[in-house]
């Protein structure tokens, strides 16, 4: 399982990364990707919430936390 340190500085990287693609290289694609990835770790925290074993529910949350910050 992740620590809290780690999911922090993944958000940050995400958070500096939207405002680089967004204001500074407007590289709207990646920023699109990174978005895309957003509503992915965004449903992994719904999906099968209260039908899946909280493990399952776990795993998913946290596959999608490492691959928020993928192109």
């Amino acid at each position: 399982m992740m620590t809290n340190e780690q999911k922090i500085e993944i958000y940050e990287e995400l958070l500096h990364r939207i405002q680089l693609y967004a204001e500074v290289t407007l590289d709207y694609e990646k920023l699109n990707n990174l978005i895309r990835n957003i509503c992915r770790w965004s449903y992994a925290h719904r999906v099968g919430n209260g039908y899946s074993p909280i493990e399952e529910l776990d795993k998913r949350i946290e596959n999608a936390t490492k691959k928020l910050l993928e192109r």
